[in-house]
């Protein structure tokens, strides 16, 4: 097959909103698939196909025109192509071992990528020349982004969700080094922002909070890690929810902008490396806002205005800032809200200065170099271009509609292809240059799709079950003309014949449809027949005009196991003529004969199929991988000899399982493809030959359909990637009559159908559009509607309501005739015609049945009724009656096992209960050496408990043991060392030796612990002869049985060891403590015990005294409790089962036998009993008299005195009744005496119990107070064993600290070690640079010197002036901008680039490079040539003057390299002075931890007892600080206090004789006060005196009284006359005021009329106005007020009158005032003249 030549790409097309990068100022390209595609603005295209094993990342140079395409395999490479000719530019290798995660170049011929695993590498490449200049480690985490600084190809930023690391990069000549500077992430919340300034304090670690210092103890430390997992611990132990970056935008000052994926955006200072959010997102609202809603309704809608983000809470939400890049005018960002925003970078507040609507989610934005327009990405398949600044200039470049390809097929004619994507999108393309043409959706998620050979439709299978046809005559209006519902799950295959008459459809179910074809018969189904097992594959091939179709089935259940079967039979013409003869019913289910129905069994399992010419079948093993050749029989085999399907020969296959075949239309040959990406075609003769192509990356899915167009001509292949691919044949010589073979067979091919195709392409196109009927018919499952299920059931009830009623009636119930479903299936639909045609086949017989039915329940229910009548020996049961035994028992059956599996549950149950149960039982109480119980008193709420103890383990036994040995040991070694020291010091005679008593240790007996306990001395203050105190001690543990003289004392407990042993001695103490208190324990519950057994003995008299007094009295009837006894939880009572117990058959017989007995033995019991009757007969039925049982006889009546009347008494019968009477008085008497003995006895009884359960609870009173003391002690000695524990936990910490700074002390030893070597090394280099930078000085020195010399042959003059015009140096321009060298100015803001005014350094010395190029070119020109100076000396001096120019330009770039080179050799000094400087600190860290733990274990905590009333520090809080506190001797204080009572009484009485003199003066001044202030109110009268007013009339009545008195009278007798006569005046007046006022009222309703008519007048004036006044309005402009100047003058002049009137206003105010007070002074004054 190789022979006829290649097949290569033709087009491709699919985009998934990967990164689009301009690669010209005009060209926008993408990965798309396993290719990259570049796009033209103007919808040019082209497509290069990476010939690469397998496709890594992609990256695009911003500048150079080069993109790079990474491997994806072993030892992956990286290919380096340039545009638009493709050539290689360079190969990169050996960079990581098995993938690339990421790539990107910068703005020179750097290229930056990071490995994955394993080796997880940041490396940086010189990609013109393929150098590998330097690598470092990165994370394992998944990079975000990643990006060159667009001014500084040094400075590198790589984002992840978790961290962002800017990385440096140092240059030494030809060594790199890049070096890490992490950010910290804020947070992603503005509520915990202010948390993080917040200095998280160093924990520390101190014994208790009583000592006076503390330890600082790191985190790591306290959780005991080392290593990197102590590095990692912080970040582990952060649990602040962080933002996470996303994407990420230079600034040209060095800054950056991060988009985050929570809608965050944040900027990091370049300078401090540190990041500051910018932006929150606002919380989501409940309900959208109207602003939101609004937005949503137009397409494109652009928002120019100032939009502050503040106010506007719905303007960027999370996903908004999911791809961001940097413009001159702000920031453009998009994401997942279809928004694309310009952000305005230079305010605080992040406004938005212009938006714009995009309708899909935006995943990708670049700029061109001009940065005139952005390239807009979307992830549902669409490309966009707006123009940066013009909000309505966005402009659709491409919508593929982005989604997985679940089909393909290429349209007769060979001019379209069609495919169809998962969400039911069906697009046409066109054949030769793969444009998009149309697309239709069918509204449902397609699976497969058909494209017909006959006409022009395609079919599509849906997740639905439904069959869709497509008209697709008019490619431009693709419709969908029929949908029909044919399975209720989803259609897994679809496959037309080679002439388009048959259409088959296959599913999971193992139903397999042929369907016409042709339009004419209107695509109806022709029959179905059914194959076991999950169907696979559908392939046909077609001889003579009969279809052969084979289908393969997995019946396993997985389809990865392959294909284990294969269904293979016939359609012949004939079935489209008359498809009756066909079927065997109305069902459509095709005769097996009919279509030569084959089940043949496949002896290796396989995957794919294709049959091809001469019975031979083609498939792929599932295990071996390869193609197999299989021949099919002829003949139908016979049932039970059918051998199974064994391959002939094989040939090689593909790399993994799963791949699928497909023959070619002329059927010659025979393409396979599969997941792993490989596409390999080979001709029928010659199989082991083929053509391999790779479309498709196995990394995304491989392969999934392909298709060949009608002449074979060209592949069509899609992938798991959304990717359409197009291969065409490049033929070779030889290869030619292949491709006219095929050419040819489709060229008759398509005579042959001509004019059925028009025919039925006419009737296709007369067709009207399918509309889905109201209630959807295209449901999104394959499952029945959940409304469908729901009407079924009601119909169900409705069946059951009428079968119901007719039975209640006795009629006759017909069953009604079965509808169609809502969605049913056409398979359903036909099954519902034949139940029909059978029910009127049937009519007559079914109606005799029911006829007859209805009889036999007439006479079952006379039965029934007959049986009730009868007697209950003879009656049946009911279930005798059921006719149908069948089902009874199948009832039986269900309910017997529904029983038992209630019953297996309840055991189950049952047993995990139990199981838990036993479990507590073992842990609490089995394992519990004293079970754990309380004692409760009689009369009050007091209770007592023990202490539960568990049995001491072995281990912990044996430790003791041992402890106690060595302790004992080390007493005896201390205690021979004292007596030698002793003996050594104090010189002792013999005898003195002799009767020196060996020391002796009492332990303390439980009198002098009693005696402890009461005693109110003082609790020790220091040692005495025989050991420490208790104060000392810290406890009182000697004195309740846990004293030992093993114990260290808390002044010696120095050592890990010493603390270990006291730590077991003090629980063994803690042990015999509880031990001792239980014994008292155990008695005091035995006392108990005792004590009720006694009241219960009392108490049985006490009911006999009761019963013989006839007494209702309650009485007191103790009982130990739960909490007493225990063990009464361990039991369960019959009485406390509420339930009834379930008895099993066998359980209940034995219970009826039991029962039984017991009757007989009752009976037997109730029978003659000789002994009973020989008690009775003989002594009364008693064996002793007591005198109760006679008292309480009564004395028997005489006969007499009950039939006769007292009158008719004898004399003997009257002394009788005289007895009687005083036998009855004896009798009253003797029983009122014994009642009185019983009820003395009663109360002795009574006060007998209550005086014994009294002492008893005084008893329990005195325990519960030992109690509590015992859990003091306790309590103590556990507090000593965690003080020890705290101790031995924090050497442990100071230990783990201390191998921590050895490993930080190494590990930077080791760091130093190697900046050491990177110095000395970095020092050479530098020296050997400096040496050839002097002697390239020295060089361009001695050019000047050999000036002369060279040009030696010229007049002086002539040298003159050429070695001026040799020292004339260029004047190079300045570069403006970023790729604007000609820039008018570096301020011209209209320039679109941020980085315009920043060049990169790589693209300066280029440009710089160029322009001294063409300086020199200029000052060559020989119009510079002076007069008189010939040619060949003036071409030798600017040969001369250009090496010169161009030795000083290469010692610049050498002083450059050299201050970049003395930068980096610093830069090694700093870094090794650093490291110095922090091995020193760590080494002071480990001299101060060691004195730490010094003085942790010199400096001990010691635990002390003080009486209450002595601790004089504050206490308020729950644990006491003692840090400041002092221990000292109570004498001190109580001197102290002795003296400061004696000097308080001194002072006492000093105050009190300085109180009663103090008490004198102060009297003398509180009067010396009071007159003082007599005084003043005195001098305050006489002032008011002086200063009063004397009037005229003052004056009068002082010079004359009686005078003053007649003028008066006078005065009021003209007053009077006044009044008199203004009363008449008014009389008079009132009378005229009254005739005025009805004048005025008939006035009044004169006015009243007129105003009437004014108002009917005013109010047509008023339309009048409003009319002149629009008219005027409207003619203002056109009139020029020419009199407002004037008006406004009036207006000022009257203004400056008002202030001057109001100016002259106060001015008489204040000169009436004044007058006012020169009047006041000519009034006389009484003022007392001073001598």
């Amino acid at each position: 097959m190789d022979a006829i030549g290649q097949l290569e790409l033709t087009w491709a097309q699919g985009y998934n909103g990967s990164p689009a990068r301009y690669i010209d100022k005009d060209v926008i390209c993408y990965q798309c698939g396993s290719n990259v595609k570049f796009v033209a603005e103007d919808g040019a295209e082209t497509v290069f196909n990476f010939k690469g094993n397998g496709v890594g990342p992609f990256a695009v140079h911003p500048n150079a025109k080069c993109f790079a395409v990474a491997e994806q395999c072993l030892n992956p490479k990286i290919c380096i192509y340039v545009y638009p000719t493709f050539r290689e530019l360079v190969m990169l290798e050996d960079g990581t071992q098995l993938e690339y995660h990421k790539m990107s170049f910068s703005q020179s011929e750097y290229l930056c990528t990071v490995s994955g695993v394993p080796d997880f590498e940041l490396i940086l490449w010189n990609y013109t020349n393929g150098t590998k200049l330097t690598s470092t480690k990165v994370p394992s985490e998944p990079i975000t982004s990643m990006n060159f600084n667009p001014g500084s190809w040094r400075q590198i930023c790589i984002t992840t969700e978790r961290s962002i690391t800017l990385w440096q990069t140092e240059q030494s000549n030809d060594k790199y080094l890049l070096q890490p500077q992490k950010v910290k992430l804020p947070p992603s919340e503005p509520s915990i922002y202010g948390d993080e300034d917040k200095d998280r304090d160093q924990p520390t670690r101190a014994s208790t909070r009583m000592t006076s210092y503390t330890i600082d103890v790191p985190r790591p430390a306290i959780a005991g890690l080392v290593g990197e997992k102590a590095e990692q611990l912080e970040e582990i132990q952060d649990l602040t929810p962080r933002v996470i970056p996303l994407c990420q935008a230079w600034t040209p000052g060095g800054d950056l902008f991060i988009g985050c994926k929570g809608g965050q955006l944040m900027r990091v200072d370049g300078e401090v490396i540190k990041a500051r959010v910018l932006y929150y997102p606002p919380l989501r609202a409940e309900t959208p806002m109207s602003r939101a809603t609004s937005a949503a309704n137009s397409r494109f809608q652009s928002q120019t205005d100032l939009i502050n983000m503040s106010d506007d809470s719905n303007s960027m939400t999370e996903g908004s800032f999911d791809c961001i890049v940097l413009h001159k005018r702000g920031l453009y960002v998009g994401g997942q809200d279809g928004m694309l925003r310009l952000i305005d970078t230079k305010s605080e507040d992040c406004r938005v200065l212009e938006q714009c609507n995009i309708n899909h989610p935006i995943k990708s934005l670049s700029f061109p170099p001009s940065y005139r327009r952005l390239a807009i990405g979307s992830c549902e398949g669409s490309l966009h271009l707006y123009e940066a600044g013009i909000p309505n200039s966005l402009k659709l470049l491409k919508d593929l509609h982005w989604g997985t390809i679940m089909g393909i097929g290429c349209l007769t004619g060979n001019e379209h292809v069609v495919s169809v994507k998962e969400d039911g999108e069906l697009q046409v393309w066109t054949m030769d240059k793969g444009k998009f043409v149309s697309s239709v959706s069918v509204g449902v998620p397609a699976t497969c799709m058909a494209c017909s050979p006959l006409t022009h439709v395609a079919a599509v299978g849906t997740v639905s079950g439904h069959v869709m046809i497509v008209d697709l005559t008019n490619v431009q209006k693709p419709r969908i003309i029929k949908s029909t519902r044919m399975y209720h799950v989803p259609v897994s295959n679809l496959t037309y014949d080679v002439d388009g008459n048959f259409l088959i459809a296959g599913a999971e179910n193992g139903q397999v449809f042929v369907i016409d074809g042709r339009a004419s018969k209107d695509f109806n189904p022709i029959g179905y027949t059914v194959v076991e097992g999950e169907i696979l594959t559908i392939t046909t091939f077609t001889v003579n005009g009969v279809v052969k179709v084979s289908i393969t089935t997995n019946s396993s259940g997985n389809r990865r196991n392959g294909a284990d079967a294969l269904l293979y039979f016939e359609l012949p013409e004939d079935i489209l003529k008359d498809p009756r003869k066909s079927v065997q019913s109305l069902k459509c289910d095709f005769k097996d004969a009919a279509i030569k129905k084959m089940v043949l069994k496949f002896g290796i399992p396989s995957f794919g199929g294709a049959v091809a010419e001469g019975n031979l079948l083609f498939a792929v093993s599932q295990k071996t991988k390869k193609l197999h050749q299989i021949s099919l029989p002829d003949e139908i085999p016979k049932k039970g000899h059918a051998e199974p399907l064994l391959p002939e020969t094989e040939f090689p296959g593909h790399q993994l399982p799963g791949a699928k075949l497909l023959l070619s239309p002329h059927g010659k040959w025979l393409a396979s493809y599969g997941i792993d990406g490989y596409v390999q075609v080979r001709a029928i003769g010659s199989l082991d030959r083929f053509i391999s192509i790779r479309p498709h990356d196995y990394h995304s899915g491989g392969v999934r359909n392909i298709a060949f167009s009608d002449d074979s001509q060209s592949v069509f292949t899609t992938g798991q990637d959304g990717v359409i691919c197009c291969y065409s044949w490049n033929y070779s010589s030889t290869g030619i009559g292949k491709a006219k073979s095929a050419m040819e067979s489709a060229r008759a091919r398509k005579t042959k159908l001509m004019q059925g195709q028009k025919d039925e392409d006419e009737v296709v196109r007369k067709m009207s559009d399918w509309v889905p009927p109201l209630r959807s018919d295209r449901p999104v499952s394959a499952e029945m509607d959940q409304s469908e299920k729901v009407d079924s059931k009601i119909m169900t009830k409705m069946e059951r309501a009428a079968l119901e009623q007719a039975l209640a009636s006795d009629e006759i119930y017909r069953t009604p005739t079965p509808t169609a479903a809502t969605n049913a299936t056409w398979q359903d639909m036909q099954k519902l015609e034949w139940v029909k045609a059978e029910d009127a086949q049937y009519h007559d017989v079914k109606k005799d049945l029911r006829v007859q039915i209805r009889d036999m329940r007439r006479t079952i229910q006379e039965m029934l009724k007959q049986n009730e009548t009868l007697p209950a020996i003879e009656k049946l049961g009911r279930h005798e009656f059921d006719l149908d035994i069948e089902e009874q028992n199948r009832l039986q059956t269900e309910a017997d096992s529904e029983v038992q599996r209630v019953r297996e549950e309840i055991e189950f149950d049952n047993l995990a209960k139990i199981y838990l149960r036993e479990m507590i039982k073992k842990e609490c109480w089995d394992d519990m050496k004293v079970k754990g119980r309380a004692v409760q008193a009689f009369y009050s709420n007091l209770e007592v408990s023990n202490f539960p103890m568990r049995e001491r383990s072995k281990d912990f036994e044996k430790l003791l043991n041992t402890v106690t040995i060595r302790r004992t040991i080390e007493l005896a070694e201390l205690a021979a060392r004292k007596s030698e020291i002793e003996v050594a010091n104090r010189p002792t005679t013999t005898a003195e030796k002799k009767n020196v008593p060996a020391p002796v240790t009492k332990a303390p007996t439980k009198d002098s612990s009693d005696e402890n306990i009461h005693q109110d001395d003082d609790l020790g203050e220091g040692e005495d002869e025989d050991g420490e105190k208790p104060s000392t001690t810290g406890s009182l543990g000697a004195q309740y049985g846990g004293g030992s003289d093993l114990f260290y004392s808390q002044f010696d407990l120095h050592t890990r060891e010493q603390k270990i042993n006291q730590i077991i001695l003090l629980e063994d103490a803690i042990h015999r403590i509880k031990v001792a208190f239980n014994k008292e324990f155990a008695d005091i519950h035995l006392k108990k015990v005792s004590e009720i057994g006694k009241i219960k003995e009392k108490n049985k008299r006490i009911k006999k005294i009761m019963d013989d007094i006839d007494l209702d009295e309650e009485i007191f009837l103790p009982l130990l409790s739960i909490y007493e006894e225990p063990e009464q939880l361990l039991e369960v009572k019959d009485e406390e089962v509420k339930v009834e117990k379930y008895l099993t058959p066998e359980q209940k017989k034995k219970k009826e036998e039991e029962d039984k007995m017991e009757e007989e033995r009752r009976l037997k019991e109730k029978g003659d009993n000789a002994r009973e009757r020989g008690l009775g007969m003989m002594m009364g039925g008693v064996l002793e008299i007591k005198k109760e049982d006679e008292l309480k006889k009564d004395v028997p009546k005489p006969l007499f005195m009950q039939t006769k009347e007292q009158k008719d008494w004898t004399e003997d019968e009257k002394r009788l009744a005289g007895e009687y009477e005083q036998k009855v008085k004896d009798l009253n008497e003797e029983r009122e005496k014994y009642r009185k003995q019983l009820e003395t006895e009663l109360r002795k009884l009574q006060s007998i119990i209550q005086d014994s359960m009294g002492g008893f609870d005084e008893m329990l009173t005195q325990v519960f107070m030992k109690k509590i003391k015992v859990m003091m002690v306790v309590y103590q000695e556990e507090l000593k064993i965690l003080r020890l524990r705290a101790s031995l936990l924090v050497e442990e910490e100071l230990e783990t600290q201390e191998q921590e700074l050895n490993r930080l002390v190494e590990h930077k030893k080791s760091l130093k070690a190697l900046t050491a070597a990177a110095m000395i090394e970095s020092k050479k280099h530098l020296d050997a640079y400096k040496n050839d930078y002097e002697n390239l000085q020295y060089e361009d020195k001695a050019m000047d010197k050999t000036f002369k010399r060279e040009f030696n042959d010229v007049t002086a003059l002539q040298q003159d002036q050429l070695y001026r015009l040799f020292r004339r140096r260029p004047k190079i321009p300045r570069l403006k901008g970023f790729d604007t060298p000609a820039a008018p100015s570096t301020g011209d803001h209209g320039l679109p680039n941020p980085f315009a005014d920043r060049p990169s350094t790589a693209r300066q010395h280029a440009q710089a490079k160029n322009n001294v190029e063409s300086a020199i070119n200029d000052l060559d020109r020989d119009v510079n040539n002076p007069e008189g100076v010939e040619l060949s000396v003036w071409e030798r001096l600017c040969k001369f003057r250009r090496i010169k120019i161009e030795n000083e330009f290469l010692i610049k770039q050498k002083a450059l390299v050299f201050a970049e080179m003395e930068a980096f050799y610093r830069k090694r000094q700093d870094e090794d002075e650093i490291l110095k400087n922090e091995i020193e600190d760590l080494q002071m860290k480990i001299s101060k931890l060691k004195n730490d733990e010094a003085r942790v274990n010199l400096n001990l905590e010691v635990q002390l007892l003080l009486k209450q009333g002595q601790v004089e520090t504050d206490t308020s809080t729950f644990i006491a600080d003692y840090k400041n506190s002092a221990l000292i001797h109570r004498s001190v204080v109580e001197e102290l206090n002795t003296n400061i009572k004696k000097l308080g009484e001194d002072k006492i009485a000093s105050m009190v004789e300085s109180k009663d003199f103090r008490k004198g003066i102060i009297q003398l001044e509180w009067e010396h006060k009071k007159m003082l202030m007599e005084m003043e109110d005195f001098q305050n009268k006489m002032k008011d005196i002086q200063f009063m007013k004397v009037t005229r009339e003052i004056q009068l009545f002082l010079n004359n009284v009686a005078e003053y008195e007649a003028k008066k009278a006078d005065e009021i007798n003209k007053l009077e006359q006044t009044i008199m006569t203004q009363l008449k005046h008014h009389e008079k007046k009132l009378a005229h005021q009254k005739k005025i006022l009805r004048e005025h009222n008939r006035t009044i309703k004169a006015k009243d009329a007129d105003n009437t008519n004014i108002d009917s007048d005013l109010m047509e004036r008023n339309v009048t106005v409003n009319e002149r006044k629009l008219i005027d309005e409207v003619n203002a402009d056109r009139r020029s007020d020419a009199g407002k100047d004037k008006r406004y003058m009036e207006i000022v002049q009257r203004r400056k009158l008002v202030d001057l009137a109001k100016a002259q206003a106060q001015e008489v105010a204040v000169l009436r005032a004044e007058v006012e007070r020169l009047r006041m002074r000519t009034f006389p004054a009484l003022v007392q003249v001073e001598h």
